[in-house]
């Protein structure tokens, strides 16, 4: 279950790529042709988003993309994944900024059962996440 050569996409990257602003949707892209891991949360966060805003045709184009990108492995949440996240929002909890979400912590348990080279973000609150090199770009 491990590919040291990989990194891992935070739904932060797939979300600025759509964002329609050309320097953040820049700086996403770097990562988005990479050899990478996500959770199969970042389909639940980017299906929210996107029909929260009323983008139901885009919503399915771009979750369709997602897991057709051939570089793309989408992890399953485990039972030791979902373990292993309890234990981390448990270990972070009132040490960051802000709490880390169910989601947060699913993503973070992933990057980690897949040993990732480093979790790619644009949310300057995972910078203290010791874990694991976080790269907030």
């Amino acid at each position: 279950m491990t590919d040291e050569q990989r990194i891992y996409l935070d739904t932060f990257v797939f979300m600025d790529m759509l964002s329609g602003q050309k320097d953040v949707m820049e700086k996403a892209k770097v990562y988005i042709s990479q050899p990478a891991v996500v959770s199969s949360v970042v389909l639940t966060e980017l299906m929210f988003h996107l029909l929260r805003h009323g983008a139901k045709e885009k919503a399915d184009e771009t979750v369709f993309y997602v897991k057709s990108l051939p570089n793309l492995e989408i992890a399953d949440v485990t039972g030791e994944i979902a373990e292993m996240a309890g234990k981390l929002r448990s270990r972070y909890a009132n040490k960051l900024d802000k709490n880390l979400t169910y989601f947060d912590s699913i993503h973070i348990a992933t990057a980690l059962a897949y040993n990732v080279k480093k979790f790619v973000t644009g949310d300057k609150d995972f910078r203290r996440i010791l874990d694991l090199k976080i790269e907030v770009y």
